[in-house]
């Protein structure tokens, strides 16, 4: 189901309108907490200069109690500038910021990038993030190469773990999610069914820790499909109808963490152990109905992903000399995902034999980063930080060899790099922080990465800020190394890929007001443009025996136009969010087919709504996001390239969660009210014929949720 456009555009100018009409500006020294800008607080007290630096938008704990979130694709999807993109067959969903992909996009764990299966912290599929022991999201908005390194382009999103409890004493939490996946729902065998375990003991003032647990059973989505034990029998022999399966693969993921917190005063450590597995079915929907001894007896030739996630962070920070701070940060990642190729009879409803047992897919990750803060912290006019960062990656894809075996090729990308950052205090209102990052690869030539920040402050209120700089990104494993070809495919990445570079521009302009004791608007206006010179695309060419090849190339050009509006409006307990992006895009590509116009444009829209009742302890919620039409170049049925469109859709959650006692609360929503399940893409724009057109699946319909919480405190603190 999709809105009307107009309606929307309508509905939000009028809005805006209406609160800018009734606001009275008012001037008031005093800071007002629920405006106030967040900043990457697990890093705020070693990162001074960050602070000023970029846009941060937050998702904090009761934000992500609101809605049930378990994963982290289930608190994004709101935030008005990122779109989550799900693959059905795979069961994974990615991120992209500004129009630029998952690749563009770092995410981290307490600062520390996550593996992957192609990358350090790029192309991450978001629901293999759990958010049990989460404190908050924080989503850095702009390029931050020198601080991050490449592939920083678009931004990072921080998600920072929760730090022990205010008082001494033991905290136990358990959580029961059902969920049902469109309208289907049976306990154990459809929809979804989450269940959580926390245990946290603060057990003095200077020492934390806690473990937990969680199991989130995904069994699919199966729509127009019968599930893995069906077969349609006709006449004695089996009809391949393409029914057999599901839509959307099942998968059931179990997660569990270790974090120790120790307060030594000057210094703090902070450990976190983390181990993930993933367990993913895929059902082939072609049956074989062969005989045996006489009975029919048919099987599936089916496919199972187990992936293994090891995490080990380390990180240490505090005081040096006076004021001058430090921040250390060890790490040691380890993925592995094994595939299963196997034999399933269905009328037996069991494995007949296993064809392919083999890891599939293995990356070792050690990473480290340090740096030292406020070096000079006499100065008033002039400060800086330096540090260091270094990754290592070694690792390989079976599907790389073009088989799965043994005989595998291991690759290794070894990065040093070193970062600065200078704070020029012109004045009270104007400060500049240039900032560059030397990078060395053990794949690409050596590297300088750059930027210039600059924050003005017209009044209190009213703030300023502008970042330009180096928009760099290296090539991931799978550009670089993958290779498949058999008689059906020809799929290669390209060694000789070289890193994207450009620049990148990032304006932001906001404003908070005052409109009464019990009225507060804060609005914000930004303008982003991101040029990237040798950007990595997928092609499509000859190889050297002639036959088609699908694989990466860098393309003369890619760039990104963008202007974003964004307001909270605050009154008593009602808190409501609008906001709008107009985004364009343009390539190398899109010239070579004659377009006619610079760039592809597309409009976003969201709102959000929360009311608290406070008599009752409970908060209402809803949030709304309108993704507009969306053109993209596409390949039509003979693999040429053309101009096509994407589809709009609107997408609305709500919920209710409320606290039946000090300890018992309950989460009742809904996900996708607008039963939006799939879109058509590619549709064709002129001389192609309609035939390109495909359908994308991005949701598997209405869903609805009830999740019960419970929590149970000891205070061992003596009076």
């Amino acid at each position: 189901m999709i809105l009307n456009k107009k309606f929307l555009t309508v509905y939000f100018i009028f809005f805006y309108v209406v609160i800018l009409s009734a606001q009275e500006k008012i001037k008031d020294s005093t800071n007002v907490e629920v405006l106030e800008e967040v900043v990457i607080t697990a890093e705020s007290n070693v990162m001074s200069l960050s602070k000023k630096l970029f846009t941060v938008n937050t998702i904090k704990r009761k934000d992500i109690e609101n809605v049930a979130g378990n994963t982290l694709a289930d608190v994004l999807f709101n935030n008005l500038n990122i779109s989550i993109n799900p693959d059905a067959s795979n069961g994974k969903s990615t991120v992209s910021l500004f129009g630029l992909d998952g690749q563009y996009v770092k995410i981290l764990i307490d600062g520390i990038p996550i593996v992957s299966d192609n990358g350090v912290g790029n192309n991450i599929d978001i629901t293999q993030i759990n958010l049990d022991d989460v404190e908050r999201v924080e989503i850095v908005e702009g390029s931050m190469g020198v601080l991050y390194g490449d592939n920083a382009v678009a931004g990072v999103i921080n998600i920072i773990t929760k730090r022990g409890l205010k008082d001494n004493g033991w905290e136990l939490q358990l959580a029961l999610q059902e969920e049902s996946v469109g309208n289907e729902f049976e306990f154990f065998d459809k929809g979804r069914h989450i269940q959580n375990f926390k245990v946290t003991n603060q057990v003095n003032d200077k020492l934390s820790y806690s473990i937990g647990a969680s199991k989130n059973d995904f069994a699919g989505f199966y729509n127009t499909y019968k599930g893995p034990n069906y077969v349609n029998i006709q006449d004695g022999a089996v009809v391949n109808d393409g029914l057999r399966g599901t839509e959307w693969n099942p998968k059931e993921q179990i997660t569990t963490s270790l974090n120790v917190d120790l307060d030594l005063g000057k210094h703090n450590l902070f450990y976190k152990l983390q181990y993930f597995n993933e367990d993913l079915e895929i059902f082939n929907s072609s049956v074989n109905g062969r005989y045996e001894d006489g009975r029919l007896n048919p099987t599936a030739l089916d496919k199972n992903y187990n992936t293994n996630r090891w995490v080990s962070n380390l990180n240490a920070s505090g005081s040096l000399i006076g004021d001058t701070k430090y921040n250390v940060s060890l790490s040691y990642q380890n993925q592995k995902r094994n595939y299963k190729e196997y034999v399933y009879n269905i009328l037996d409803q069991e494995t007949e034999s296993v064809q392919t047992d083999a890891v599939s897919q293995s990356s070792n990750i050690w990473y480290s980063k340090a740096f030292v803060n406020n070096i000079i912290p006499n100065s008033e006019i002039f400060n800086f930080q330096l540090g260091y960062e270094f990754t290592n990656q070694t690792g390989f894809d079976a599907i790389s060899t073009g088989n799965y075996s043994n005989d595998v090729v291991k690759n290794t990308i070894t990065n040093y790099e070193l970062f600065s950052i200078t704070e020029f205090k012109i004045n009270k209102k104007l400060s500049l922080n240039p900032g560059t990052r030397f990078t060395h690869s053990s794949q690409f030539n050596n590297h300088l990465i750059w930027s210039l920040s600059s924050t003005y402050d017209f009044t209190e209120k009213l703030k300023l800020k502008a970042v330009v700089g180096s928009a760099y990104r290296a090539p991931n494993f799978e550009e670089l190394f993958f290779y498949f070809v058999d008689s059906n495919h020809n799929v290669r990445g390209n060694p000789d890929l070289q890193p994207e570079d450009g620049i990148s521009i990032f304006v932001n302009l906001k404003d908070s007001y005052k409109i009464n004791k019990n009225t507060y608007l804060k609005t914000g206006f930004n303008t982003f443009y991101i040029d990237l010179n040798d950007a990595i695309a997928s092609v499509t060419t000859e190889d050297e025996d002639g036959r088609v090849l699908f694989t990466q190339d860098n393309i003369d050009y890619s760039k990104r136009l963008g202007f974003t509006l964004d307001n909270n409006f605050i009154y008593k307990n009602w808190n409501i969010g609008l906001g709008a992006t107009y985004l364009g895009t343009t390539n190398a590509i899109n010239k070579s087919l004659n377009n006619t116009s610079d760039y592809l444009w597309a409009l976003n829209l969201q709102t959000s709504i929360n009311y608290q009742i406070e008599k009752w302890n409970t908060n209402i919620s809803s949030q709304l996001k309108y993704n507009g039409k969306t053109q993209g170049v596409f390949n039509d049925n003979n693999g040429e390239l053309f101009i096509g469109e994407t589809d709009a859709y609107t997408w609305l959650n709500a919920s209710i969660k409320s606290n039946i006692t000090p300890k018992l609360s309950t989460t009742l929503g809904v996900r996708n009210l607008l039963d939006v399940v799939d879109i058509n893409t590619g549709i064709s724009a002129g001389a192609h014929s309609a035939s390109t057109s495909t359908s994308r699946l991005i949701g598997n319909g209405r869903s609805f949720f009830l999740k019960l919480t419970y929590n149970l405190n000891f205070n061992t603190n003596k009076k």
